[in-house]
C-alpha cells in the first residue's frame, strides 16, 4: 500500500518513513502541506498521515483540499497532533480525518491504526469493485431491455388501414422500458376492420412477454394464428371469427397462472365498413366510450371477467353491438389512464375522461388522443399516470 506522510520537522519525518518501509509500506514523504498537495494531485495515495500543525499549509487545509478531490476509491487520513481538545477533535473531524494519533505516539498504537486504516480501505475498493461490476451488469440489462422494447414496440400498428368509411388513430406510452400493454388495427378482410386493445396484469418482463405473446397470438394471418381467421377449404378461404369466439379461445389458451396471478383485461372488436355497426367485447376492460357528432358520451359498460379468470365452458363472453353514425366516435383505452392519481390521490376516473374527450371533439382524432395525455399531465403534476398508457380510437366518416 502506497502511503503519503507529511511531516514537517526532518527526525520525526525520516523516523516514520522507516518504520512504514519496516513494515511493507511504500512511503511518499513530503516537509509540508503545501508539497503533499502538490504531489497528491499527480499520484494516488489510499493513505495519508499528516502532521496537524506545518508551514505554508497545515494538516486540517490539506485535508480539505484531499477531500474535495473527486477520485475512485477512498483515501484512509489519519492526522498527527498533540491536541487533544474536543473542540480540536471535531474540528480535525470536519476537515476529512479518519482517526488521531496523539504526538509522541506509540509504535505498536501506530501499527494497530495503519491495520485498521487498510481493511477500510481494501473494503472500500471491494465495495467500488463490485460497484463497477453493477453497473456494467445494469448497462447490459439496460441495452437488453431496449432491445427488447423495440420487439415489443414492433408489434404495433406501422400503418392504419385507409379507408373511405373511417379513421383511425392511436397512443402508446409504457410507464417503462417494457410495458404489460399491447394495441393493434388491421385489415380482417374487405369489409371488416379488427382492432384491440389489452393489458396484463403486473409490470416488467413477465408482462411484456406474456403481451408480446398475444400480440402473436392475436394476428390476422389464418396462416400464423387461428385466433382470429380460421383457414377453410372453401372460398375465400378463411372465416372469421366473432369476437365472442376470440374471447372464448383466448380464455381457453390462457387461463390464470396460479404460481403468478398474471391475467390480462382486453376489448376486441370488428368494425363493419358496410353497416357502421362494431361488434365486441370486453373482457373486464374499463368502458369503452362512444362520443357523439354533437359532443354527448356515453361509458359502454360490460359487466365480464377477465381472460383466463373462469374456464369452462364457450360463449362466455357475450359479444355486444353498437350502431355508428358519421361523426361518432369510439376509443379504448388502458385503466392506467382513469387510475392516474393527483396529488390528493384522487382517481381521474371515467367521467373525466368522457369529459375531456367531449371537449376535444373539435379536434382532430389524434389531436384528441393528445388531449387526454395533456390532462393527465396536469391532473398528475407531470407525474404521468404511473402505468403504461394506451388510446385507441376510430371515427365514422361521412
Amino acid at each position: 500500500m502506497k502511503i503519503l506522510i507529511v511531516e514537517d520537522e526532518k527526525v520525526s519525518r525520516l523516523l516514520l518513513k522507516n518504520r512504514l518501509l519496516k513494515w511493507g509500506y511504500e512511503v511518499t514523504a513530503a516537509a509540508d502541506g503545501a508539497e503533499a498537495w502538490e504531489i497528491f494531485q499527480k499520484e494516488h495515495f489510499p493513505m495519508v498521515i499528516s502532521d496537524w500543525i506545518m508551514p505554508k499549509m497545515d494538516g486540517l487545509e490539506l485535508l480539505r483540499r484531499i477531500r474535495s478531490i473527486k477520485r475512485s476509491g477512498y483515501v484512509y487520513t489519519i492526522l498527527l497532533t498533540a491536541h487533544s481538545e474536543k473542540d480540536d477533535i471535531l474540528a480535525g473531524m470536519e476537515s476529512g480525518a479518519d482517526d488521531f494519533i496523539a504526538k509522541p505516539f506509540d509504535n505498536d498504537e501506530l501499527l494497530a491504526r495503519l491495520k485498521v486504516g487498510r481493511r477500510i480501505t481494501d473494503l472500500e475498493q471491494n465495495l467500488a469493485q463490485r460497484n463497477l461490476e453493477l453497473q456494467k451488469i445494469n448497462a447490459r440489462m439496460h441495452r437488453d431491455l431496449k432491445v427488447a422494447a423495440g420487439i415489443q414496440q414492433s408489434f404495433l400498428p406501422a400503418k392504419l388501414p385507409e379507408c373511405k368509411e373511417a379513421e383511425f388513430a392511436w397512443k402508446f406510452v409504457p410507464c417503462d422500458e417494457l410495458a404489460g400493454d399491447t394495441l393493434n388495427i388491421f385489415s380482417l378482410d374487405e369489409e371488416y376492420i379488427g382492432l384491440y386493445l389489452l393489458d396484463v396484469s403486473g409490470h416488467g418482463v413477465s408482462a411484456a412477454l406474456l403481451s408480446v405473446n398475444l400480440s402473436r397470438t392475436l394476428n390476422p394471418n389464418p396462416g400464423q394464428s387461428d385466433i382470429l381467421k380460421e383457414q377453410t377449404l372453401t372460398p375465400p378461404g378463411y372465416r372469421l371469427a366473432s369476437p365472442g369466439e376470440v374471447a372464448d379461445r383466448l380464455n381457453q389458451r390462457f387461463p390464470l397462472d396460479t404460481n403468478t396471478g398474471q391475467y390480462f383485461t382486453m376489448q376486441y372488436g370488428q368494425l363493419s365498413l358496410k353497416t357502421r355497426e362494431f361488434h365486441f367485447i370486453s373482457a373486464g376492460h374499463p368502458p369503452m366510450i362512444h362520443i357523439k357528432r354533437d359532443g354527448t358520451s356515453k361509458a359502454l359498460l360490460v359487466r365480464s371477467p377477465p381472460i383466463g379468470f373462469m374456464s369452462g365452458d364457450n360463449y362466455l363472453y357475450q359479444e355486444q353491438t353498437i350502431a355508428l353514425s358519421p361523426g361518432d366516435r369510439l376509443y379504448l383505452y388502458s385503466d392506467g389512464i382513469i387510475e392516474a392519481m393527483n396529488s390528493d390521490k384522487e382517481q381521474f376516473g371515467v367521467k373525466q375522461l368522457k369529459r375531456t374527450l367531449a371537449q376535444a371533439r373539435s379536434r382532430s382524432l389524434s389531436e384528441s388522443l393528445e388531449a387526454v395525455s395533456e390532462q393527465i399531465d396536469l391532473w398528475t403534476d407531470g407525474k404521468g399516470c404511473g402505468d403504461d398508457l394506451s388510446l385507441l380510437s376510430l371515427e365514422i366518416r361521412d
